[in-house]
């Protein structure tokens, strides 16, 4: 197949990583997302971001995070799977 999204042309394969038991801020909108990245507070607890309002927390600083977004005036809603 010329247009498989899994392999692309010429057969070469994309390296891709899966991790388990990672946490996520996601936020209702993009500008959310860039007003937490802007606190410095919270900036040093998130990794990366993976989507416009979704961000990767640093592993081991969840409660840092929750902590954080309640002394800004949120109240983040925690899921555990």
């Amino acid at each position: 197949m010329l247009n498989d999204p899994i392999r692309p042309a010429g057969g070469a394969r994309i390296p891709v990583k899966l991790h388990r038991r990672v946490c996520l801020v996601q936020t209702e909108d993009g500008v959310l997302a860039e007003e937490l990245m802007a606190r410095k507070k919270l900036a040093q607890d998130i990794v990366g971001r993976l989507t416009e309002c979704v961000l990767l927390v640093r592993p081991g600083r969840v409660e840092s995070v929750v902590q954080e977004l309640q002394k800004m005036g949120h109240t983040p809603q925690v899921r555990s799977s």
